[in-house]
């Protein structure tokens, strides 16, 4: 397969559409434009607006449906609610020139009340995917728009929230389910873009299903590595300096 120069988040999004498995793990996803976002809030609830271009959750905000006429726009620290016919004006004046998509929300898993997504890192450093380092990333408050550290959650290690998180489900059926659909996400922009390393954030809904959010080519691990075994931070530093060494020698 051709490796695209392009790895922006729609992009990464539309390569995972491909693959039909992936795809019933993927919230329904569509380029901003005023018909879209009507066509969206008429099928959910929520709706999300994000940057193609972003990180650490900035620009992200979230518009809930809470009747047929009116409309909460709510971002990490305002909320406003608007009618419809001041909807559209207001969600242009927050865009701005950025180019953005609408995402389906998702109604996520809580622990203490407290939405929460997962991240798992993955790397590769020779020819296979390896799982190397995972956390739990707790918002810091209930109505939290975004679950990003940067945005205030806490990352915590992952088994501990899949053994306590408010909708109690298995935690070593829900990992083996989180760890081979990574490797699938994983696999699938590995062959598109020629990605080496990903950081992918997942969620899990209320009833248990898993659901990808975000891909990133360059993650943060700094503090999600602070919530993982001394084993897995090794592996992930080997398998670092492994590729390091690789990009070197190109």
């Amino acid at each position: 397969m051709a490796i695209k120069k392009r790895k922006n988040k729609l992009d990464k999004i539309h390569a995972l559409l491909a693959d039909p498995y992936i795809a019933r793990h993927v919230p329904e996803t569509m380029e901003y434009e005023a018909d879209n976002l009507w066509a969206m809030l008429r099928r959910h609830r929520t709706v999300y607006v994000k940057p193609v271009k972003g990180h650490m959750g900035l620009g992200i905000f979230r518009i809930q449906k809470l009747t047929e006429a009116r409309f909460e726009i709510s971002s990490a620290n305002h909320s406003q609610q608007v009618g419809e016919p001041q909807l559209v004006p207001e969600v242009t004046a927050l865009l701005g020139d950025k180019s953005c998509f609408l995402q389906q929300g998702i109604d996520l898993a809580t622990y203490k009340n407290c939405p929460f997504d997962i991240r798992i890192v993955l790397q590769k450093p020779y020819k296979v995917w390896r799982l190397t380092l995972t956390s739990a990333k707790v918002a810091n408050r209930e109505d939290a728009v975004v679950t990003n550290v940067a945005q205030g959650a806490t990352d915590y290690p992952l088994h501990d929230i899949l053994r306590k998180y408010d909708q109690r489900r298995d935690p070593l059926v829900t990992f083996r389910e989180l760890a081979d659909l990574s490797h699938q996400i994983a696999s699938v922009l590995g062959s598109a873009f020629g990605m080496k390393i990903v950081g992918l954030d997942l969620a899990l809904d209320k009833k248990g299903r898993i659901w990808f959010l975000e891909a990133n080519n360059q993650p943060q691990c700094a503090r999600c590595k602070l919530v993982n075994d001394k084993i897995s931070r090794e592996k992930y530093e080997k398998a670092r300096r492994r590729l390091a060494e690789e990009k070197t020698r190109r």
